[in-house]
């Protein structure tokens, strides 16, 4: 199975949802903007965006695929 990004899952799961660009980041509390550039892969958003994201979307942080550094 093929790694996606979180921007690529988001997508997939907005549309799935059934949810235009502008109406998912209305309900994840951010700017039309600002949520297409985490779709795209254009922006690495802030830890509280992603769990407003995944409450709106009903889904766990595990689900995102996240990679996180871990700092020595």
């Amino acid at each position: 199975m093929e790694n996606q990004s979180v921007g690529q899952i988001l997508k997939k799961r907005r549309k799935a949802l059934e949810l235009t660009l502008e109406k998912a980041a209305e309900l994840c509390g951010m700017s039309a903007r600002g949520y297409r550039k985490v779709e795209q892969g254009e922006s690495d958003p802030k830890l509280s965006s992603l769990l407003r994201i995944a409450a709106a979307y009903e889904m766990d942080l595990g689900d995102l695929n996240l990679c996180v550094p871990i700092l020595v």
